[in-house]
């Protein structure tokens, strides 16, 4: 157990020095490319790990939050290194909009696109390069052509996602998401829950987060699967 952390703290730390403050894409610039390759068999939607993994962590995120892409860039890596890839830790992202003003909602556009690439199962790849190139918060910087350039970096089918991003039903899903999410006290992100404890706010600490998952695969009953 204790080496399984010590490694774990070791790939974290590498990436978090690959974790360095970008400017704001600009139309026809670049995109950071993230670190992390996921394999078809993990990915379902918002869904990244086995269903049948023992520990799941609940994540409520707004694609415009500082705070959720420094958990991600410095943290989601080793997530899936050491739990994930082992079939312990499943993941279930829940993207809310309680950032976003103005019209269009930032946070609420690029919550509709990750959706919209997950029918694709390239929600992954969609939810890292928004993080990995996050701007500032409503000032523009996740406007159409953004989202679209991380979309067809994803891998989705253009036609395909266009037709849903444009489907209000979508929007709609969101809305009722961040809803529901208030409705549980959740004003703030990131916040975790694991194994359908109490949410969480704010930046978990690396080495806590990963004792707490340790200690939590190491009391599940084997094949057991918990519920996000």
């Amino acid at each position: 157990m204790v080496l399984i952390t010590v490694a774990a703290l070791i790939i974290g730390g590498a990436v978090v020095l690959l974790n360095r403050p970008s400017t704001p894409w600009t139309a026809g610039g670049d995109l950071i490319n993230p670190p992390v390759i996921y394999s078809a068999d993990i990915v379902r939607g918002e869904s990244l790990g086995r269903s049948d993994a023992p520990v799941v962590l609940s994540v409520w995120s707004d694609f415009q939050c500082p705070v959720c892409g420094r958990f991600v860039r410095d943290q989601y890596a080793t997530l899936k290194t050491t739990f994930i890839d082992t079939g312990v830790l499943r993941i279930e992202s829940h993207d809310i909009a309680i950032l976003g003003a103005g019209d269009p909602n930032e946070s609420l556009e690029s919550a509709v696109g990750a959706r919209c690439a997950g029918e694709q199962d390239r929600y992954w790849q969609y939810h890292d390069l928004v993080f990995w190139n996050q701007g500032r918060e409503n000032r523009g910087d996740y406007g159409s052509e953004f989202l679209a350039s991380v979309a067809n970096r994803a891998g989705v089918d253009r036609a395909a996602w266009d037709s849903c991003v444009a489907a209000d039903t979508v929007r709609a899903a969101i809305k009722a998401e961040t809803a529901a999410a208030a409705g549980q006290g959740i004003n703030s992100t990131p916040t975790l829950s694991l194994n359908g404890s109490t949410p969480t706010a704010g930046l978990p600490d690396r080495a806590t987060l990963i004792a707490q998952i340790q200690a939590l695969a190491g009391t599940a009953s084997p094949g057991a699967s918990a519920a996000p």
